[in-house]
């Protein structure tokens, strides 16, 4: 998941963090600080395609891989309910902690649930709109997607989002050593969960099925990605194309709201948002490199974004 847009309720990191271990990984406070924010474009374009289907409904929106609820605070604001639901010990008492107490948002918009997304505990047929935020990769994608056709109504929406690390629009150099440094940390994060997550998103989600039994108006939007799927590519773990003919494509070049400036203090702390948490020590080396490269400023990045749009078939 990345950081809500700038209009969200949730405007401080967790003063205390729960549910965080060795084995989950993951500092909520410096991934709000440091991921991406998603801008209220990224909001827009899932309201657009929902909307645009006749009788779209706005009663209840599922944010799967929820964490610390940061999509869940935003569909807040369109749906009557929101369920907010993660595998992660301690993740849905923290979503409760920021969306409740913390944002003052009413107790009653939600539901909190510890569980995977290849097996939900909702009724079959009784959501509108499934958000799978920076999560599908984590999970067998074939399983969650079957679930979370069986939860949606017929005519719901699905929307599977992605982004990779940023890429430097800077010097030959500065380039290369970014570059040569995500080689690296690539090396640390083999085996198991680690390859099946980079075939996953090393190709833009396009090895995401949708059968056409159960799913039609699949749209695939790649943003930022200069029309080739390589901008995704952290390294040679890629998986094969599951896009079948008919699925639209949609490539979205130069949005500003996901360009950023930074310096070398925020790329160390980015990557450390990464799993396996990585100290600067073990990359020492490629640090020094990118450093001398940057010169002392900030450089311009571009986030490339994968966003897939589904629609229940009846």
């Amino acid at each position: 998941m990345a950081t809500a847009s700038s209009t969200q309720p949730i405007t401080d990191t967790p003063t205390q963090e729960l549910g965080f271990s060795i084995s989950q990984g993951v500092n909520w406070s410096d991934y709000i600080t440091y991921r991406p924010i998603y801008p209220t474009s990224f909001f827009e374009r899932i309201y657009s395609y929902h909307a645009q289907k006749p009788g779209s409904a706005w009663s209840v929106a599922h944010d799967v891989g929820a964490g610390c609820g940061i999509v869940s605070s935003i569909l807040a604001t369109r749906f009557d309910n929101v369920i907010v639901s993660d595998p992660n010990d301690g993740y849905a008492a923290l979503a409760r902690k920021l969306l409740v107490e913390e944002a003052s948002l009413p107790e009653s918009k939600f539901r909190f649930l510890q569980e995977t997304a290849e097996k939900s505990s909702l009724e079959s047929g009784t959501v509108d709109l499934i958000t799978a935020c920076e999560c599908i990769h984590w999970t067998t994608p074939d399983d969650s997607i079957k679930d979370f056709g069986r939860e949606l109504k017929t005519g719901g929406t699905l929307v599977i989002t992605y982004y990779t690390r940023p890429l430097i629009e800077a010097s030959e150099r500065t380039v290369k050593a970014w570059l040569a440094l995500w080689a690296a940390f690539s090396q640390i994060s083999r085996g198991g969960l680690y390859d099946k997550a980079y075939y996953i998103g090393n190709n833009g989600l396009d090895s995401l099925e949708f059968p056409e039994e159960r799913w039609e108006r699949v749209k695939r939007v790649y943003i930022n990605a200069q029309g080739t799927l390589e901008a995704f590519a952290v390294n040679d773990r890629v998986g094969g194309s599951m896009v079948k003919e008919g699925e639209e494509r949609v490539w979205v070049e130069d949005d500003e709201d996901w360009r950023h400036m930074h310096g070398i203090e925020w790329f160390k702390a980015y990557l450390a948002t990464w799993m396996p948490t990585t100290p600067v020590s073990a990359l020492q080396g490629f640090w020094d490199e990118l450093e001398l490269a940057l010169e002392g400023k900030e450089v311009r990045t571009r986030t490339p974004l994968a966003m897939v749009f589904a629609t229940k078939k009846a």
